[in-house]
């Protein structure tokens, strides 16, 4: 049970510290318009220099992401652990002869519920935070896109 605690905890912080990040769209936007603020060069060059600054900045606000994930599978498998050292205390108490002692059992019973609805409590809305997040970022990486695409156009027409 401390394990998926443990990671009901990280999944929790790594969710608002991201948030909070990701909704600061008016930083995270100035901050890219100054890195392209005096790029030069022909419409192919400033193309792929802009891919690389769009990608360097959606690698930097999908941190943390992946940790995410990993959070919502391992919570999910840690509960199934419980799930089945429980049955092995029920199995246990079984091969003992306390098959007609209703306490001995329900002990087992309780831990592999306890632990999966646990496990399943964390994962859930973890994978829930991923998905939401994801989403923020992507909408991120267009407008990037956008204003690189902007610019593109701009230089264009100012090397006309």
């Amino acid at each position: 049970m401390y394990p998926i605690l443990i990671c009901s905890i990280f999944s929790l912080a790594i969710f608002l510290e991201r948030l909070f990040y990701l909704l600061k769209r008016r930083q995270i936007i100035e901050r890219f318009k100054k890195k392209i603020e005096g790029l030069s060069g022909d419409t192919k060059e400033l193309r792929e220099i802009l891919m690389v600054l769009v990608e360097e900045e959606t690698m930097r606000l999908s941190k943390g992401l992946g940790a995410l994930s990993l959070i919502a599978r391992i919570s999910t498998l840690l509960g199934l652990l419980g799930t089945v050292l429980g049955m092995v205390e029920v199995f246990k108490k079984v091969s003992e002869g306390k098959l007609g002692d209703p306490e001995a059992l329900a002990g087992g019973i309780w831990v592999a519920l306890i632990t999966t609805a646990f496990g399943l409590s964390v994962a859930i809305p973890a994978v829930f935070m991923h998905g939401f997040l994801s989403s923020l970022v992507s909408r991120r990486e267009e407008e990037l896109l956008k204003i690189g695409e902007e610019v593109l156009i701009e230089k264009a027409k100012s090397n006309r």
